[in-house]
């Protein structure tokens, strides 16, 4: 490949994994932008929707590249590759590496891990005794929600990759919570169902894509807000329906 081809396909897999990883599209835009001008480029056309990017561009003797790639969203936001890829960059733009070197870089940074599972499970666990203690729950109600939690990010590590859809993760994931908490309370392990499904469903909200959403609106991406808008509307629906499906079928175990 030329140079202009390189760089546009790095472009294209930054975009895709500042996507994935929560940022919103004008972020997304103004590092492209800044990383082909680092470079010299021209005539820079960079269209982004939260599932397609095109880019086109061309170099100072003239010749033009135009390519394009589909996003597959991940199951969640990652703050940590987002903090990543906003210093990578940064140092691309400072530095000018060899077109030929930048798929390595972006590899290289996504590769390196900071924490480790059972340290972002410990993390899961402190944030949801919190919660569960400001909800005003008891010690049985913590004892579930805490397993659920173990439950919960297990099953996110099994199912976080790209191409699962988040709506049936969801439903899966406060089904199964919700028949934890149900068969806790049969067992007399539960004060108050309902404290602990509202805890665990802390765990799955959207809202950093929520928040994206409405400032796609804001800043006159109409057509991605309302996609956005609609997609973490039904993932929303999707968590309560995983849990209205436990009752549904589990339900009768119980006197509410």
């Amino acid at each position: 490949m030329t140079n202009l081809e390189y760089l546009v396909d790095f472009a294209l897999k930054f975009g895709e994994h500042m996507l994935i990883s929560g940022a919103n599209l004008e972020r997304v835009n103004d590092s492209i932008y800044r990383i082909c001008d680092s470079y010299g480029c021209r005539d820079v056309h960079f269209f982004s929707l939260n599932c397609y990017l095109t880019l086109s561009l061309e170099d100072e003797t003239g010749s033009r590249v135009t390519s394009q790639r589909c996003v597959r969203s991940g199951m969640d936001t990652h703050l940590e590759n987002l903090s990543k890829l906003n210093q990578l960059s940064r140092q691309i733009c400072a530095e000018h590496p060899e077109p030929q070197e930048l798929d390595g870089l972006l590899k290289e940074a996504l590769d390196t891990e900071t924490y480790s599972p059972l340290v972002r499970c410990g993390g899961f666990l402190l944030a949801f005794t919190c919660l569960t203690l400001i909800f005003g729950g008891s010690i049985k109600d913590l004892i579930t929600v805490l397993l659920n939690t173990v439950l919960m990010y297990l099953i996110a590590i099994y199912l976080k990759k790209p191409g699962v859809n988040r709506m049936v993760f969801n439903i899966f994931s406060t089904l199964v919570a919700g028949t934890v908490a149900i068969l806790m309370s049969k067992i007399g392990m539960v004060d108050d169902i309902y404290i602990v499904m509202i805890a665990n469903s802390m765990m799955l909200i959207p809202g950093i894509p929520m928040v994206n959403a409405f400032r796609n609106l804001l800043c006159g991406n109409e057509i991605n807000g309302v996609l956005e808008v609609l997609k973490v509307t039904l993932e929303t629906i999707a968590i309560v329906g995983g849990f209205v499906l436990s009752i549904y079928l589990f339900g009768g175990l119980i006197t509410w």
